[in-house]
């Protein structure tokens, strides 16, 4: 494939500097903490174990929160295929981790190699990838360009208009690496027409949504569901699920100004620390809460005012229960969950201004009309006010429930194209 003046003059740029390159930027990012002292050499393409016998399916994305869809689509594979292995790579490096302990035993994770000459080829010549998805928004040119080079089909999933600094004054830069994928899968409208802007040809885009996130919806016990929704019948109840020890207070505030408005309104609480629960209870009650503690079998009785879901692994009760549901951690900078988990049992979203890993994911939610981020106690106040409308928080549980249906439909699609591929290259 002929290149554009600009990719070339890119590509020659880097082969001059090669290996001396891709080690000093490995030195400065262990240096700024960016990357994994652990891992280093990955970077420059030596891998950490033997690559697998048979197809090889290879799954890219920029950081882990960017694969998050690729459990999900890695199961779905090994379900059609027994002999298919996984390599999973990304170029960010997390610290905690949030994509190591999702994927299949058959997946095996690592970083990509520099772009710089050296690393790649010698990344391609151990795992000898037969297909790469591609979910990274960011590009590198001389990992895609020798990852075409080398034969291997590429396709661009969750596609966005890719971004990356420097590129203007590179003319055709991104126009060139886009032809190089056989077929993009558009995250929505608007990636689509930004992406023919950019010169990919209508005929190999399709509009298919994001992959899916997360596995299947969390479960519960269906009879405990049905008792409790007939405990608490016609009453408004929203959820804070994962809410840490420094949002309590803000929490509280917030329930006593909206039951002004709405007096028999519940709010169930299911601190990020189980173990917190009867602590908070007491105190709640020294505030002059009513409250129920769910691990001392209590119900959410007609005057509970505060239900305290204190027993693990019972999020996917609540959030079938909770019309609307605030993830914790996103007001105080702790640990959050994945808002998929509420989105998919049909719980409208609301979050803080700090998301954590999971930033795409809710903003993807928010730009559906399934999640609304919330600056502070009154505008919480507000928003949780306003979803006591039922026509209101109907419109955001139904949107919730269109991106993980479109989720599982992009997914759906992507595992037909890797099959046909794999079939086509007869392997």
């Amino acid at each position: 494939m002929a290149k554009r003046p600009g990719l070339s003059f890119y590509l020659a740029s880097q082969k001059l500097r090669g290996r001396a390159r891709a080690e000093a930027r490995l030195k400065r990012g262990l240096v700024e903490g960016s990357e994994d002292r652990t891992r280093a050499a990955e970077r420059l393409g030596k891998p950490r174990q033997d690559r697998p016998a048979g197809p090889l399916i290879w799954l890219h994305a920029g950081n882990e929160v960017e694969a998050l869809g690729f459990p999900e689509l890695v199961d779905r594979l090994a379900d059609e295929r027994e002999d298919l292995s996984f390599l999973v790579t990304t170029t960010g490096h997390d610290p905690d981790h949030p994509l190591e302990a999702r994927l299949p035993s058959r997946a095996i994770l690592q970083y990509a190699p520099y772009g710089e000459d050296g690393a790649v080829e010698a990344f391609l010549g151990h795992w000898r990838p037969d297909i790469c998805l591609w979910a990274e928004n960011r590009f590198e040119p001389g990992l895609i360009d020798r990852t075409a080079s080398a034969g291997v089909d590429m396709v661009l999933v969750d596609a966005r208009v890719p971004e990356r600094a420097g590129w203007r004054w590179l003319p055709g830069i991104r126009r060139t690496l886009l032809r190089q994928f056989t077929h993009v899968f558009a995250g929505d409208d608007t990636a689509r027409t930004g992406l023919i802007g950019l010169g990919v040809s209508p005929d190999r885009i399709e509009t298919v949504g994001f992959l899916q996130e997360g596995t299947a919806p969390l479960t519960c016990s269906q009879a405990e569901r049905d008792m409790l929704a007939e405990e608490l019948a016609a009453r408004p109840v929203w959820l804070a699920a994962g809410a840490g020890a420094d949002e309590f207070a803000i929490l509280t505030g917030v329930h006593q100004q909206v039951m002004r408005r709405s007096h028999r309104l519940l709010l169930i609480l299911a601190p990020q620390d189980p173990n917190e629960g009867p602590l908070l209870a007491r105190k709640l009650e020294s505030e002059g809460w009513v409250v129920g503690l769910r691990s001392l079998e209590d119900e959410p009785e007609p005057e509970v005012e505060i239900y305290i879901a204190d027993v693990p692994g019972e999020l996917g009760l609540w959030y079938r229960l909770a019309p609307t549901s605030f993830l914790g951690g996103t007001l105080s900078g702790g640990p959050v969950r994945n808002p998929y988990e509420a989105a998919a049992l049909g719980s409208a979203v609301l979050y803080g201004p700090r998301p954590g890993p999971w930033r795409e994911s809710f903003e993807r939610l928010r730009d559906a009309g399934a999640a609304r981020c919330v600056s502070d106690k009154q505008d919480l106040t507000r928003t949780v006010e306003e979803l006591l409308a039922p026509d209101h928080v109907a419109r955001m549980a139904s949107a919730a429930w269109d991106v993980t249906t479109n989720g599982a439909q992009a997914t759906d699609r992507v595992v037909e194209l890797v099959l046909d591929t794999l079939d086509r290259k007869g392997v």
